[in-house]
């Protein structure tokens, strides 16, 4: 009887034993192996590791070299530019100076109005038009109004002769002290139907060319266009001149080209309105401290 009973005590702990077993099995940790998953951090985290690819470095490369160039091109630039000015500038501490006209927004927008009435009228064939004529004190009204010339230009009307005088500062490129002095004229004669036009500065700049700026010669004439039911047309053909001391070729002269050409071949309708405008009038002088334009006589029928 015994015997059964430590049998059976041996048989219980037996059991017990194996619940504590299978308890510990059920607390180990659960490990899966397998392919690991890609994620979006993950994926930032390689590409950061591998840095810029090839192509990006290459296109920042390029972009840094052409931005070098650009800069030294600049400033090559900027130096021949600054070379030249000073040639044709003078440095001083107390520049010339011009009268001012003194005229008021209402007095310059009649100017304006009179001009533009003019023009209408002409354009649209009107009769009996009054001579348009502008002072030149109210040329140099409008020069007045004019933050960067006022004081600095000045321009005067004689007889079949535009004359402009000068002396511009040169600070707005960065050039203080320095000015932009001389004069110019165009000049018309009405015999030979020459236009004469000159630029002289007060600089000497022997180091580069004497004589003026520029200086030219220009015949013009007026025509009339049998293809265009003989519509006015206006030719003008360089006769001889210089630009920086050097002379323009005779060989240039000869080709005898119309300098107007391009602009009755390009297509643009604000040039015809021009054309159209400059059928009705009949002549333009410069006389005495004046322009007087004259339109063409039309009936009133």
């Amino acid at each position: 009887m015994s015997n059964n009973k430590e049998l059976l005590k041996k048989l219980i702990d037996d059991d017990e034993l194996d619940d504590v077993e299978l308890q510990k099995e059920e607390t180990r940790p659960f490990i899966v192996t397998g392919i690991p998953v890609t994620t979006p951090s993950s994926s930032k985290k390689k590409a950061a590791r591998r840095g810029c690819p090839c192509w990006c470095k290459c296109i920042g490369m390029m972009v840094m070299i052409f931005t070098l160039f650009g800069m030294l091109a600049m400033a090559c630039a900027y130096s021949y530019f600054k070379n030249v000015v000073e040639q044709l500038t003078v440095e001083t501490d107390s520049p010339q100076k011009f009268p001012i006209v003194e005229m008021s927004e209402r007095e310059l927008e009649k100017v304006l109005d009179r001009v533009s009435s003019f023009f209408e009228d002409v354009r649209y064939e009107e009769s009996d038009i009054e001579d348009l004529v502008l002072d030149q004190d109210e040329i140099n009204g409008f020069i007045g109004h004019s933050d960067y010339l006022r004081g600095n230009l000045l321009l005067t009307l004689h007889k079949d002769r535009i004359v402009e005088e000068y002396s511009l500062p040169m600070d707005i490129i960065g050039l203080d002290g320095r000015y932009f002095v001389g004069n110019d004229y165009t000049a018309f004669d009405r015999n030979s139907n020459v236009i004469e036009m000159k630029m002289e500065t007060e600089a000497t700049h022997e180091d580069w060319f004497d004589g003026p700026l520029f200086f030219m010669q220009l015949q013009y004439l007026v025509t009339k266009n049998k293809e265009d039911e003989g519509r006015t047309m206006f030719e003008l053909y360089l006769e001889k001149g210089s630009f920086f001391g050097q002379v323009i070729p005779q060989e240039v002269m000869d080709e005898h080209t119309n300098l107007l050409d391009g602009l009755y071949d390009a297509d643009d309708d604000d040039f015809e309105d021009m054309l159209d405008v400059m059928q009705g009038i009949e002549s333009v002088s410069i006389k005495e401290g004046k322009v007087v334009v004259t339109a063409k006589r039309h009936s009133s029928d």
